[in-house]
């Protein structure tokens, strides 16, 4: 089995859309068996995801990652670990003994389980940055939902969630009327609906999920 692992001066990358190095481990029962350093273009995420899958890597180990991309690798058949923070070595040794499944390696802002379970990934757009997940905000009042501070919160005093809230930003995921979605396997285009996020639609051709252009 063939682990890759992004980083970055020795670290997990804190953003796998930037990476441009990762240790690609083979093991067998727990054990290493091979090792070497791979270098990754730094655009297009195509072409990044084509040499993941040339290199025969069945799962990735990164730090955050926006939700086309994560979406082409997976497409891919490669399973993502994302939102993992820490020493690469340390990092490493922990995957290899079955670790990281606690909080010891979350990375800051991403709710416990969230990078097993796809519910912590970045929305890239052009305005902004938004991550959606879950955590635990501060005090604070009323509702509402926003970019990086957003969320449902309790009148008063009360403890509401906020921090990493839903951001309404739009981008990749739920565009505007125009453009179209692309599917990151067989590369067949089709125009974008409003208010469905191309995620959510199914190539015609192959039935993968679908990507924004």
């Amino acid at each position: 089995m063939k682990t890759a692992f992004a980083y970055l001066d020795k670290r997990i990358a804190p953003l796998f859309d930037t990476a441009q190095k990762i240790r690609v481990i083979e093991s067998e029962s727990g054990r290493i068996v091979g090792e070497v350093e791979e270098q990754l273009p730094h655009d297009p995420p195509l072409q990044k995801t084509l040499r993941l899958a040339e290199l025969g890597i069945s799962t990735l180990v990164c730090g955050a990652i926006s939700r086309p991309l994560q979406a082409l690798v997976a497409a891919n058949g490669i399973r993502v670990v994302a939102f993992v923070a820490g020493d690469l070595r340390t990092v490493i040794q922990a995957w290899l003994k079955g670790g990281l499944r606690g909080n010891a390696f979350v990375m800051p802002g991403c709710y416990r389980h969230a990078r097993f379970s796809g519910g912590c990934l970045i929305d890239k757009t052009e305005e902004g940055t938004t991550m959606n997940g879950r955590g635990q905000g501060g005090m604070g009042g009323g509702r509402g939902q926003g970019g990086m501070s957003g969320g449902r919160g309790q009148g008063g005093g009360g403890r509401g969630q906020g921090g990493m809230g839903r951001g309404r930003m739009g981008g990749p995921m739920a565009g505007g009327a125009v453009g179209q979605c692309v599917c990151p396997k067989c590369g067949e285009h089709v125009a974008h609906e409003r208010g469905v996020p191309c995620v959510q639609r199914q190539c015609p051709k192959c039935g993968t999920a679908l990507i924004r252009e």
